[in-house]
């Protein structure tokens, strides 16, 4: 369903999810999911403005095309990978609820042709390997996260189904769609890097802090976005994008607006959050 379904159905899918946060006793992150109120994480403090060079170690040395593109979104990526839903999901405060919904919205991404479409316009064949085993990575791994903690928080397909898009959601995916039916190899990449970039920068915050979340929806989350196979798989992204992409394209302007567009997102989160 999209944001235009009717307002009966969301509070349906809300009054399923309340039931369950009522019966659990999960008005915070001490749900089915967390182990007690009292083992929450540590704080994570907040990243730094965003410098050239950041992620030298990954490619983006300062005076690449990777760097300037990371540089170019750097207000929006900071609000994004310091946003009040990163937040708690990294202090273990992030209440069920918004933790529920959030998982909802961001599973209509498997949706999207995104990483097919970048697939079918690489270039050689090894590049269609790499792009081909991280699409399996995402089959095995992250959507039986997302089915796994459904589950697990009693959220059914109907559930699911039900809840319709947050505005900021709609928006994203309308964008993803755009991208995907007419854009360049450069603009895909510049895409697919931008977002699993970002997604990386705010797991790296809990790593770089020494912190390990107790409740397992969040440290899964973190998982999925941290550690070397991921930092692989973004680096390989990075050298793409400086190899196949060009400051003076229309692909320079993918940063900022995927930036834009999941600080959006995470703000959104708590549109239709229970438990607030």
């Amino acid at each position: 369903m999209t944001a235009s379904s009717s307002a009966h159905s969301n509070h349906v899918a809300e009054a399923a999810i309340a039931s369950h946060v009522a019966q659990t006793g999960a008005s915070g992150a001490s749900g089915v999911l967390g182990e007690t109120s009292g083992s929450a994480a540590k704080h994570v403090p907040l990243a730094p403005a965003s410098a050239s060079g950041d992620y030298a170690f990954l490619g983006a040395t300062p005076g690449s095309v990777a760097d300037a593109f990371y540089m170019s979104a750097a207000e929006d990526w900071r609000a994004a990978i310091n946003s009040r839903f990163v937040n708690e999901l990294l202090d273990d405060t992030l209440p069920d609820g918004v933790l529920i919904s959030y998982l909802i919205q961001d599973f209509t991404f498997f949706t999207q042709p995104t990483l097919e479409r970048l697939t079918a316009q690489a270039p050689t064949q090894e590049i269609r390997d790499m792009l081909n085993r991280q699409a399996e990575f995402f089959a095995d791994q992250e959507k039986p996260y997302f089915l796994r903690f459904l589950e697990e928080y009693g959220v059914d397909e109907q559930q699911q189904a039900s809840v319709p898009q947050t505005p900021a959601n709609r928006e994203y995916c309308a964008y993803l769609d755009r991208i995907a039916a007419t854009g360049s190899f450069a603009q895909l990449l510049c895409l697919m890097c931008a977002m699993e970039w970002l997604y990386l920068a705010w797991a790296k915050r809990t790593v770089d802090a020494g912190v390990v979340q107790q409740v397992p929806a969040h440290r899964g989350w973190v998982e999925l976005h941290e550690g070397d196979l991921f930092r692989r798989w973004v680096g390989n992204l990075i050298a793409l994008v400086n190899q196949y992409a060009s400051p003076d394209g229309p692909e320079a302007d993918v940063f900022p607006e995927v930036a834009r567009l999941e600080r959006a997102f995470f703000e959104d989160s708590y549109a239709y959050g229970v438990g607030e």
